[in-house]
Formats: C-alpha cells, sequence, structure tokens
C-alpha cells in the first residue's frame, strides 16, 4: 500500500523470455506512469543486453535488474508486486512452453501481463490475464497502462487468478 507501482519478471534472462520488449514498453510509459517501476530477478546469457538496454534508454532510476535471489526471497517479492509480466516471444520454444512464471504471480494475487503465445491462449483468457501481441513493446505499454490506471480491471484479474490457481493447482 503505497504510491508506486511495482511491475516484476523473475526467471531466466534470455532472448526469448522478450524482456527487451518489456524494458521497451517501460520507456514507452515512464512519463505517463511515473509512479510505474520494473524489477528483473534472475540471470541468464541476455543479462548483460537488456542492462545495456535499460541504460541506452535512460531508465536506471525505473528498471533495476537484480541476481541470486533465494526460492523464500523471490516469494516475497512476488507478494509485494502490483503486475507480473511475461514478455516472452511467441517462437518455437515460447509459444508453446508453459511458464510457471504466471502461476505463482496468481497463487500471490498478483494479475498478469502475458504475450498472446499459443500456450497462454490455450490456457488462459481475458478474465484471467491481460494479453498483448508479441513483440510488440507499444502493446504491452498500453496493457501496462491499463492496469496501472484500471483499479477495478487490475482487482478482477487478482481475483480471478487467484480462483484459477484454486481449481488448476497440483493438488486438483
Amino acid at each position: 500500500e503505497d504510491d508506486g507501482f511495482m511491475m516484476l519478471y523473475h526467471g531466466t534472462v534470455n532472448w526469448h523470455q522478450g524482456l527487451d520488449i518489456a524494458v521497451r514498453a517501460m520507456a514507452l510509459i515512464k512519463d505517463k506512469a511515473p509512479q510505474a517501476t520494473f524489477h528483473i530477478y534472475g540471470g541468464g546469457s541476455h543479462w548483460a543486453e537488456i542492462g545495456e538496454l535499460i541504460g541506452q534508454l535512460g531508465l536506471s532510476d525505473r528498471v533495476f535488474m537484480r541476481s541470486g535471489t533465494t526460492t523464500r526471497g523471490i516469494a516475497e517479492v512476488v507478494a509485494q508486486a502490483d503486475l507480473g509480466v511475461i514478455p516472452k516471444r511467441n517462437d518455437q520454444f515460447g509459444g508453446e512452453a508453459f511458464s510457471t512464471t504466471t502461476m505463482k504471480f496468481m497463487a500471490c494475487g498478483v494479475p498478469i501481463v502475458v504475450s498472446r503465445t499459443r500456450i497462454d491462449q490455450y490456457y488462459f483468457n481475458e478474465s484471467i490475464a491481460r494479453f498483448f501481441e508479441p513483440e510488440n513493446a507499444e502493446d504491452l505499454a498500453t496493457a501496462m497502462l491499463d492496469l496501472i490506471n484500471d483499479r477495478p480491471r487490475w482487482t478482477e484479474l487478482a481475483r480471478n487468478g487467484l480462483e484459477y490457481v484454486k481449481n488448476n493447482n497440483w493438488g486438483v
């Protein structure tokens, strides 16, 4: 409960995860949503490139990269997030690989913005996730702004995500 709006990605920082798309989306919304920050937790082959892009776009005070977090530590971070961002590409891997990160966000009551991949459209609909067109930073920026500015929609996605996890977990 503060004036900020923390968006989060956690996981591997590889090309197919599309973090460059999310960073470019942040550049597009930085003046429209001055309270928004984007946090990246993880590591991977594109870590340095994402760091360079953040610097090139002048986002060092809005996009933060952290590595080496424990499982318990990341659970606490996820629970504090306002929005989960899953910007993966809709390629042969990203389009077919289910991201367990989506379930982690929903289990903590955190709404998600997710790339409209084949696999995510199969499991989710607009009542559970805010989709955006893959590899489209402008559309991701619009999706981010929609949920930053529309608290009723944000609440609906959070509530529906929790219900989805309740009905679709390992126990069930």
